[in-house]
């Protein structure tokens, strides 16, 4: 699997050979909904909670008396049977809503959706991005010369710093480290901009 490779500057460059292991993987769709459905349930937070009958604010006072009515016997006006009562078995805020994956799934996944990204021709590695400037300026200028559209996510190393400040604060980016992407970030962005320090190091931290 090969890819384009361009410069800072917009200047297209050879064709750069991508790693196998991390961009030559058959894609399995089901795997990849798997690993969206489990990232995104991971991120989603137990804030919806009601009241029970033991919390709502209502009198302690017992409805009427117990015999002679020929109603049902009430003692509480918070019973869930009634308006303004408590609710039985709502939301408590503590749901648990955390899936798993293996390490090893977690890897062919993301494996699978990159390779996806090159198969569709939307993986460019840029070269010589350890000279950046951290300016959003060039950034901006860098997408408007390239002609991407839609969402771009942008990866780099650790030690790339001027090349990941500088993309910041340019409109529809997600910037992240080697370390940091995941299935769902490849998926949900149109455009992957790798840097060639990049891939170098995505091949010894994902391929086994």
């Amino acid at each position: 699997m090969t890819t384009e490779t361009i410069t800072l500057a917009g200047e297209k460059g050879e064709k750069m050979t991508l790693p196998p292991g991390v961009f030559g993987v058959k894609a399995d769709k089901r795997l990849l909904a798997t690993a969206v459905r489990v990232w995104r349930a991971n991120q989603r937070k137990a804030n919806a909670k009601t009241k029970t009958r033991g919390e709502v604010a209502k009198t302690t006072a017992k409805m009427y008396r117990q015999k002679g009515t020929g109603k049902a016997r009430h003692g509480s006006f918070s019973a869930p049977i009634f308006v303004g009562g408590g609710i039985a078995h709502g939301p408590d805020g503590w749901q648990n809503y955390k899936l798993k994956m293996t390490t090893a799934v977690k890897r062919l996944a993301l494996a699978e959706a990159l390779s996806d990204k090159a198969t569709d021709k939307n993986v460019v590695v840029v070269t010589g991005a350890d000279k950046a400037s951290g300016k959003t300026k060039q950034m901006a200028a860098l997408v408007k010369k390239a002609g991407w559209n839609g969402k771009i996510l942008v990866v780099g190393t650790a030690a790339q710093t001027a090349w990941v400040r500088g993309w910041k604060n340019v409109p529809q980016t997600t910037i992240r480290l080697v370390e940091q992407i995941n299935t769902y970030l490849v998926v949900a962005n149109k455009q992957l901009v790798v840097t060639a320090e990049a891939i170098a190091e995505m091949e010894k931290k994902y391929v086994n």
